[in-house]
């Protein structure tokens, strides 16, 4: 049943990832940015895969597709960073409405990756603030998913000249690392006080025929 679950949750990932990616092929091609290309590179794509990742009610998926959703099409090609200076995308002017743009998109990844952790917690009593690995993986996550944003001469170069690779490596790169934080924080256990395999070695020894003991 288990095996089954994450199956069918596999394919409402892919489903919703393809058509993200089936959203941001048309910007590339038509490179036109008017309210057309908003329904079809940015507003379809988040109903539509909100509404498939429902339908598995699994809500740390759901939060995890919402966080990365606003990093795909921050840049290139959507440029949702720009859209207050549609049909006109520029990329480093106007400054301030571009910057107001980057806070939002920024903020909203940073919500959604708090909430998916959040959820995949609800099996433990252990608080967020109390996970250390768990804050530090997230953490990298987030900076690895704007990673082109860091003001440094070789990581702007090689955007400069290999956007494409560059943005793919980072975004694999961020989905594997919250991707263990969500591991490590579905498996926090505790136990007086407690976490990790610590708490649930100490549970099992007074209890070793109830694993069930572990979780609150």
């Amino acid at each position: 049943m288990v095996g089954r679950a994450t199956f069918y949750d596999f394919l409402a990932v892919l489903a919703a990832s393809l058509i993200v990616i089936a959203g941001l092929l048309y910007a590339e091609v038509t490179g036109v940015y008017d309210s057309t290309t908003f329904l079809v590179s940015v507003a379809l794509p988040l109903i539509l895969g909100s509404a498939i990742l429902l339908v598995r009610k699994n809500l740390t998926l759901l939060f995890a597709f919402l966080a990365y959703f606003w990093t795909v099409i921050d840049d290139r090609p959507v440029f949702f960073d720009s859209i207050l200076t549609w049909p006109e995308v520029t990329r480093f002017h106007p400054f301030l409405p571009r910057l107001f743009m980057n806070i939002v998109i920024h903020a909203l990844t940073a919500l959604f990756l708090y909430l998916a952790i959040r959820e995949s917690m609800k099996v433990t009593s252990v608080r967020i603030r109390n996970a250390l690995g768990v804050i530090i993986l997230t953490s990298a996550a987030f900076v690895l998913a704007y990673a082109q944003n860091i003001p440094l001469d070789a990581i702007q170069s090689v955007v400069e000249t290999s956007w494409y690779p560059f943005d793919l490596a980072e975004k694999l790169a961020s989905i594997v690392f919250f991707y263990l934080a969500v591991r490590q924080a579905m498996n926090l256990k505790t136990s007086k006080g407690q976490t990790g395999p610590v708490a649930q070695a100490s549970t099992l020894l007074h209890n070793p025929h109830d694993e069930t003991t572990c979780f609150d």
